[in-house]
This record gives structure tokens, sequence and C-alpha cells, in this order.
């Protein structure tokens, strides 16, 4: 609160790499986030970023699918 009753001149920092919070007066206060949420943050991931880094096993799915089951996929 004393921060924000700082007005303009209150400047905070968060560091996620650190999980450390350093208010305008110098005190820091260490936080907890979940591993995976960090990484996807510190990663800038989303659902789409997420699965897009696991394009190797679906493409490899992919062919063993298609060879397992050719009727499965069609010609264009």
């Amino acid at each position: 609160m004393e921060d924000a009753q700082r007005g303009a001149n209150a400047i905070m920092s968060v560091d996620l790499r650190k999980n450390l919070i350093t208010s305008s007066d110098g005190t820091k206060i260490e936080f907890e986030v979940d591993p995976t949420k960090r990484h996807n943050l510190l990663n800038g991931l989303d659902d789409i970023g997420l699965t897009l880094e696991k394009t190797d096993l679906i493409e490899a799915y992919e062919v063993k699918a298609q060879s397992q089951f050719p009727w499965m996929h069609s010609e264009k």
C-alpha cells in the first residue's frame, strides 16, 4: 500500500527468473510460481506454442498412423 500511495514515483520490478519483487524502497519479496506456468511465461508459450514444441512428435505420429491406417488419410 505504501508504494501505491507514492503515485508515479512508485516503481516496482518483478523478476520472474528469480521469483523476486523489488519495491520502490528496495524491499525484496520472494514469491512462488508453478514451474510449468513459469516456463510458459518466460518463453512466451500459449497453448499453440506448447503444441508447436511437439511438432517432431506429431509428425512422427502422423507418418506412423498413415502407414498403419492408410484408409484414414485421403489424398486431396
